[in-house]
């Protein structure tokens, strides 16, 4: 039944469409072992950067540490951090012809990076033997390929969802919620959970901040964030959006507005995790490492789709690349990064290290050898990934030149409105001109 589904959600994902060795990529030999020729005669340093949680960065090492034994003349320099300020930082050593030679990427910034020059095109590879993609998910690297070039491989597949604490839901007598559940019945329940709680304990961590979240309420509306070079997004799903989250507050359904300012991404300070709240947004590849972050580990936590908007035109939730892997456009080893990015999407070695942390594997043959070895939480992100799959509309494409910028402005707008400085319409006037001005100046 595992192996089924698995075949089931590859399938499904279909519906994403969505020198220091010398020469020019492509143009060295390669051994069977997937060596370049000459390699190995003297020692090659890469860097790779990612963001992640503790979880993902000791997987990642062990998997490195594998590359390297079984390429005695590369070395690889990790340089990890938490999503904080991740692309904060690589922006600036893109400016400074500085980047790691392999880059942990996003698909919201796949567009931009790709068309400053700052990825590595890994079309050449994929058809002279250094980057077998035959077992990856057509789809996915539709994703990856930005003007039919591709710039990243997608390292899994995932969803975004609610993550809740069942332990406390059966505490309060409050049903797990359901993959038809609405927005009113998250609303009620973050709600109740606060008021009956008490003592400082919320429903929710406020996310109306969080740009990729307020997307699928968009996308519940039949359109796109982004659409005809402009902001899609309307001002009234805007204001209905923010009203929402407003109404939690005086009832303690969400964290107040001065602790939702000092909140930051790590897994194991969200408000969830130290128990203080019992429910969060999530991305479905996150659901390891979160469980490994929480300080009551009796703690029965679960996860369930985005709710559904009323009377929405389509559902807004889709799977995604959770991850991708790229290589540096100006790297002084372009052969050898494509070695690592193969390396990590095709070795069945690294894949049982790796598992599902970045998400369900692209790779088919992957998913087949991961069947019989997934523990309970890995079963339950795969189960989660048939439901998404199940009623899942299309991604949308990457977002647009200027999202870095947009998406700043968004948490800003977020916060002008918590903290009641000025008025919800003026605030939301102002994000909408200002979104279409920044998206104005990369046509």
């Amino acid at each position: 039944m595992a192996k089924a589904k698995l075949v089931a959600a590859a399938c499904l994902t279909l519906s994403l469409i969505t020198a220091g060795c010398g020469g020019a990529p492509g143009d060295k030999a390669t051994t069977n072992e997937g060596t370049p020729s000459g390699a190995g005669e003297s020692q090659i340093e890469l860097r790779m950067t990612w963001w992640g949680s503790q979880t993902r960065h000791e997987l990642t090492t062990r998997a490195l540490e594998l590359f390297e034994s079984k390429h005695p003349g590369i070395k690889i320099k990790a340089e990890y951090s938490g999503w904080d300020g991740y692309f904060d930082k690589l922006s600036t050593q893109v400016a400074g012809s500085n980047a790691p030679d392999l880059i942990q990427m996003d698909y919201a910034f796949l567009t931009d990076y790709a068309k400053r020059g700052a990825l590595l095109d890994l079309t050449p590879y994929t058809t002279n033997g250094g980057l077998a993609t035959t077992d990856i998910d057509p789809s996915m690297i539709a994703a990856g390929s930005i003007e039919d070039k591709l710039y990243a491989v997608a390292l899994g597949v995932n969803a975004p969802g609610v993550v809740y604490n069942s332990t406390v839901f059966k505490e309060l007598g409050i049903p797990d919620p359901g993959p038809d559940w609405t927005w009113d019945e998250f609303s009620a329940i973050a709600a109740k959970i606060g008021q009956e709680k008490g003592d400082g304990f919320v429903g929710m961590a406020d996310n109306s901040g969080v740009f990729n979240i307020f997307e699928i309420m968009v996308r519940q509306h039949g359109h796109a964030m982004f659409e005809d070079g402009g902001l899609g997004a309307t001002k009234e799903e805007l204001t209905d959006w923010f009203t929402m989250w407003k109404e939690l507050r005086p009832v303690q359904g969400i964290t107040s507005p001065e602790a939702t300012a000092s909140l930051t991404n790590a897994l194991e300070t969200r408000p969830l995790a130290v128990g203080t709240a019992a429910m969060d947004f999530l991305w479905s590849n996150q659901i390891t490492a979160f469980k490994n972050g929480m300080k009551n580990q009796d703690d029965d936590i679960r996860i369930q789709v985005i709710p559904h908007g009323k009377d929405e035109a389509k559902s807004g939730e889709y799977l995604k690349p959770s991850l991708f892997i790229s290589g540096y456009g100006k790297t002084e080893h372009p052969d050898e990064v494509a070695m690592v990015i193969d390396f990590l999407v095709n070795d069945p070695e690294a894949a049982k290290i790796l598992g599902s942390e970045r998400g369900v594997p692209v790779n088919a043959k992957i998913r087949e050898t991961l069947t019989d070895t997934l523990s309970e939480t890995e079963k339950m992100i795969f189960g989660f990934i048939d439901t998404v799959s199940a009623d899942a509309s299309p991604i949308d494409p990457p977002y647009p030149q200027g999202f870095s910028e947009i998406d700043k402005s968004f948490k800003t707008l977020s916060e002008q409105i918590a903290f009641e400085q000025g008025t919800m319409e003026a605030a939301i006037d102002e994000f909408i001109a200002g979104a279409n001005q920044i998206l104005g100046k990369t046509k």
